[in-house]
Order: structure tokens, then C-alpha cells, then sequence
């Protein structure tokens, strides 16, 4: 019987993947990625052995608390102190879960990872590709653009033909009913449904990005008060006093200086904007002429298509048929081919 490692982390999505995989004859091999310490000491591992034990699916615990710590919750904190906002879920997505997982497998000689990601993944001329998922509502494609092809080739991604209301019903037919109508949560693991803010201002050093400033305008006059960078980014208008009758934006923040720029709304237009942390499975596609972009997972994206240009020092050059509104630097920005995700990287 072939097997399949599948991340398992104590919701519908992991556990039905896992039960889908039984049922195509796979026997899977179960591993709950400890990424974060509760402040709460809540925890799913009660959950998903309980459901291991019902399903005789064999679970291993595997500890990454600390790759979780530096190359995400560390990256998370220095971006809002350098004035840019991250985008934490994407890089658990793309570098963290797949790679833990991988490695696993690895250890125990198994090919095949899975784990319940609403995405497709099909070969595409001689490359594997994240494809959107089939429910347009629960598509994960953009936070999974820098999975690596190497595993992406070894995957396996059920959910990407369901909806989450098909993936909820297969639960209940199962007789996993209260797992079907457990309350999902949205929200950044770490910060436990709390405001970044706090979460931020208990961290040890950040006390300097909290410091009262000036907010000055494009021309450098001075218009207001700040409350500290940390409390804004691109795009915010709560907070920043307005221009006679007409709202200001921030455009952007300076650390230090430690002042906020504002415009109006129509300033925060852009037509080009520069990536840096590329990553591409055909570097060679960045010169058709039907790339879409998505600088935000949902809500509003730049309609039409794309250039793309590598610049000498290796970044690259996006120049949009369509501006984009308030596109903030540490955002990722994913590149498309009708459904398929062809790469991507981090605004400048």
C-alpha cells in the first residue's frame, strides 16, 4: 500500500484530506506541526489524536517552533518596525508547513506529502504548477506561491475539486460532525485573534516604533501627530487628519525618520512597483504576453495584464496595464497564467 504524509492540524480541511486519501487506498501517515506555544495553553493535539484513533491513522508530533519563530514571527515583527507589511500566513504557507513536511517524509522514505489546501497541482510543459482551487471563495493559490517544484511534484491536494461546504458534509457523512461545525479561525495564529499591535508591543525592542512623529505630506509640510509607525500602513485613512474636505491615505512610512507620508486617495495609484525574494518555476514564462497579478489574497487586484522585466540586481520590474491601489512594500505579489500560479515574490 503506498503512503502519504499528510499535514494534520485539527480542522475540517487536514482531516477530511486525510480521509479522501484512505479512500483512494493511500495509508496515510498523520504529522501535527507544532509551529506556536499558546500564551492560552489551548491546544488541537487532543482533537487530532482523538480523530487519528478514530480513523487508525498513525500521528507523529513534529516540534518546528523554532524554524516557526525566526522565519516567521521574527520577519513579522522587523517588518512593522522597517515600516513594511508582511504578510505572515503566505510564508508559513509557502516555506514553513510544505518544507517540515517534506523533510518528514524524507526521514521515513515516503514520496507523497498532502495536506488540505483548497489548490490544484497539475504538470504544465514539463513543470509542476500551484493551480487556483475549484471553490473561488476558499482558493489558498496565492499564499502557496513560493512552494518549491521538488515538492510540489510529490504532492497531493484533494480539496482543490471541493467546495468548503462539500468538504463540511463529507465530515458530517463520516459522523465527524461537531469537527464540521467548529468555528474556523481567520485569523494570524500567533497573535491568538488579537490586534498586531499588542502583540508587537510585548515583544522585547519595540518600543522605538510606538514613538509619537510627525505625519507630513508629499512636499514635506507637516499636517499632524502620529501615534507611532506601528499603527499604520498603506492605504489607512483612520488616523490621518484630512486635507480641508478631503481624506488623506498613507502613502507611505518612514522609520527613520520616523514620519508618515500621506496623500490623497488618487496618489496611492501605481503603475510599476519591484519584487525582490523571486521565485519562479519557469523564469523563461515572464515574458508571455497573459500574466495576471494578485497582490492581495482577496479584494481588490490590478485588472489587465503585466510586464515583467529583471532589473541588474536580480529584482523584478512589474509594469501594470491597470494601477493598483495602495500596494504596500512586504506584500507578495503572485503572478498568474489564467489559473496557474507561475510564481512570484515581495514588493519593495
Amino acid at each position: 500500500m503506498e503512503k502519504v504524509v499528510v499535514g494534520l492540524s485539527g480542522g475540517v480541511d487536514s482531516f477530511v484530506t486525510a480521509l479522501l486519501l484512505q479512500q483512494q487506498g493511500f495509508e496515510v501517515i498523520g504529522v501535527h506541526l507544532q509551529l506556536w506555544e499558546s500564551r492560552a495553553g489551548s491546544s488541537q493535539e487532543p482533537e487530532v489524536e482523538e480523530l487519528c484513533k478514530q480513523t487508525g491513522i498513525k500521528l507523529y508530533r513534529l516540534n518546528g517552533r523554532q524554524l516557526f519563530q525566526e522565519q516567521v514571527v521574527q520577519p513579522f515583527i522587523q517588518g512593522y518596525l522597517s515600516g513594511i507589511t508582511p504578510n505572515p500566513c503566505a510564508t508559513c504557507n509557502s516555506f514553513i508547513k510544505w518544507n517540515l513536511l517534506r523533510d518528514f517524509a524524507n526521514k521515513l522514505k515516503v514520496h507523497h506529502v498532502a495536506t488540505g489546501h483548497y489548490i490544484r497541482i497539475h504538470p504544465f510543459a514539463n513543470h509542476y504548477y500551484v493551480h487556483k482551487g475549484g471553490d473561488p471563495n476558499k482558493d489558498q493559490s496565492y499564499f502557496l506561491w513560493g512552494v518549491p517544484e521538488e515538492i510540489l511534484c510529490r504532492a497531493i491536494t484533494p480539496l482543490g475539486d471541493y467546495t468548503k461546504t462539500q468538504v463540511k458534509e463529507m465530515a458530517k457523512e463520516h459522523g465527524f460532525i461537531r469537527l464540521a461545525e467548529k468555528q474556523e479561525s481567520m485569523s494570524i495564529c500567533f497573535l491568538e485573534k488579537g490586534d498586531y499591535r499588542n502583540f508587537i508591543a510585548r515583544q522585547p525592542g519595540t518600543a522605538s516604533c510606538f514613538t509619537p512623529g510627525r505625519i507630513v505630506d508629499e512636499s514635506g509640510n507637516h499636517v499632524g501627530e502620529h501615534t507611532g509607525i506601528v499603527n499604520y500602513t498603506v492605504g489607512q485613512k483612520r488616523g490621518i487628519p484630512p486635507k480641508g474636505q478631503f481624506p488623506q491615505y498613507v502613502s507611505r512610512l518612514s522609520p527613520s525618520t520616523n514620519q508618515i507620508v500621506v496623500g490623497d486617495k488618487a496618489s496611492l495609484h501605481r503603475r510599476t512597483f519591484t519584487l525582490g525574494q523571486i521565485h519562479l518555476i519557469n523564469p523563461e514564462e515572464i515574458h508571455s504576453q497573459n500574466i495576471e497579478v494578485k497582490v492581495r489574497g482577496i479584494g481588490l487586484n490590478p485588472e489587465g495584464f503585466v510586464q515583467l522585466s529583471f532589473q541588474p540586481n536580480r529584482t523584478l520590474h512589474v509594469q501594470l496595464s491597470s494601477p493598483a491601489w495602495a500596494i504596500a512594500p512586504g506584500q507578495p505579489a503572485v503572478f498568474y497564467r489564467e489559473d496557474r500560479v507561475i510564481g512570484g515574490g515581495i514588493v519593495l
